[in-house]
């Protein structure tokens, strides 16, 4: 089964997305009917095709392929950059030890960060921040990279950052690498501080009028409350060290590209309605199952897709964009292993035969390869929401 049309089910079975866009056009963000359009039309003619022919002259075959979305919301989009994106990293980050370190927020705070969602920018620094620092005052430059997490096993929204640092870093003196250790509770302090010390400086910038602080009614009632945070236990996690860094890029990349849930975990009662996928639940490591309405399945998916242009990943220190083509050159001095050349990218042939074990290239007919004929221009991303809209009108008189 093509691995998006689970998600192209529910949104389509009895016109969900249609009544859920009706019922909540006012306050639907543009960016997620755009990213909800695009999945629809994701491997459809809408986006445009492009037409093939066998290349033996006997043979009349012809085939059209449809272009992607490629879009986050989109899991067959989010397979291949996956997959991409975690051959690059891998290339471009050193072999070395990485601690890998999960930064959790109490509950209370999770509504404040979805209601300012402008909050989400400043997470990443807070976390970097606190590692950077501890290097510093040991004249040392390390790598770090942190990923954002907005959800947790049950699409509830929890917001939480996935950090990976490196176990050492240069000697700003010597140019030599010295290993680095960093401790759960000092780092709990520091991110309980960071976080408080956020949310209160943006107090006059903050809607707290959602269902998340109906206590709030005045400066001084939001610096109790934050007191009150910063005064209980946050949950850290640190992992095992991992001698490379493909471990920590295989988990993260599966959640960044893609859906916050994946296809195969939906299972659909279209005489009942209702939709039912798996989870583990961390308390007792057991696979539990939830039963939700499309609507509320839905609207939990849609909160969960990032704003226009933001990055769900950041990196910081020799890893930043900004320094790694001066610095990554003596990281791998100081280490001793040599740069390897830039993987070759997996094309979609080449992932279509990796997944599901066929070549989109080879005549079904007699076997030989299809050549390009033409290519057929879709329509723009701006009329496919227009298109919505009017749907959406019609279904609603």
């Amino acid at each position: 089964m093509h691995p998006n049309k689970p998600i192209k089910q529910l949104f389509n079975a009895n016109d969900n997305w249609l009544n859920y866009f009706n019922k909540h056009r006012e306050t639907l963000r543009t960016v997620v009917i755009e990213n909800v359009t695009k999945m629809l039309a994701c491997s459809t003619a809408a986006f445009g095709s492009k037409e093939y022919r066998c290349s033996h002259a006997n043979c009349t075959h012809h085939k059209y392929i449809h272009q992607t979305c490629k879009s986050r919301f989109c899991s067959s989009c989010g397979i291949k950059a996956t997959e991409r994106w975690i051959r690059k990293q891998q290339h471009v980050f050193p072999e070395c030890e990485y601690q890998h370190i999960t930064l959790t927020l109490p509950h209370t705070l999770w509504p404040i960060f979805r209601d300012n969602r402008f909050l989400l920018n400043h997470l990443f620094s807070c976390a970097a921040k606190i590692f950077l620092g501890w290097a510093k005052q040991l004249d040392i430059d390390i790598g770090v990279f942190c990923a954002l997490h907005t959800y947790g096993r049950k699409l509830n929204w929890n917001v939480h950052i996935h950090l990976s640092v490196t176990r050492g870093g240069l000697c700003k003196k010597t140019g030599l690498w010295k290993p680095i250790f960093f401790k759960a509770n000092t780092t709990e302090k520091c991110w309980r501080a960071a976080i408080t010390q956020l949310l209160g400086s943006n107090y006059s910038e903050l809607d707290l009028t959602g269902e998340g602080c109906p206590f709030i009614r005045n400066e001084q009632d939001w610096s109790r409350f934050l007191t009150s945070q910063y005064c209980r236990r946050w949950k850290l996690h640190f992992a095992k060290k991992t001698a490379n860094v493909t471990p920590t890029m295989t988990y993260m990349g599966r959640y960044l590209k893609r859906p916050p849930i994946s296809a195969s975990r939906l299972r659909h009662d279209f005489q009942g309605g209702l939709v039912t996928f798996d989870y583990l639940n961390h308390r007792n490591g057991q696979t539990e199952s939830l039963i939700l309405s499309p609507e509320t399945l839905i609207e939990r998916m849609l909160e969960h897709i990032p704003d226009k242009h933001f990055k769900m990943i950041r990196y910081f220190g020799f890893l930043s964009n900004r320094r790694r083509g001066e610095m990554l050159p003596k990281v791998y001095d100081a280490l001793g292993v040599a740069p390897e050349d830039l993987p070759e990218m997996p094309g979609y042939a080449a992932m279509l035969k990796g997944y599901v074990k066929v070549d989109p290239f080879e005549c079904i007919l007699c076997g030989h390869r299809l050549t390009f004929l033409r290519f057929r221009a879709g329509e723009p991303l701006s009329e496919l929401v227009h298109h919505a809209l009017i749907q959406s009108q019609i279904r609603s008189i």
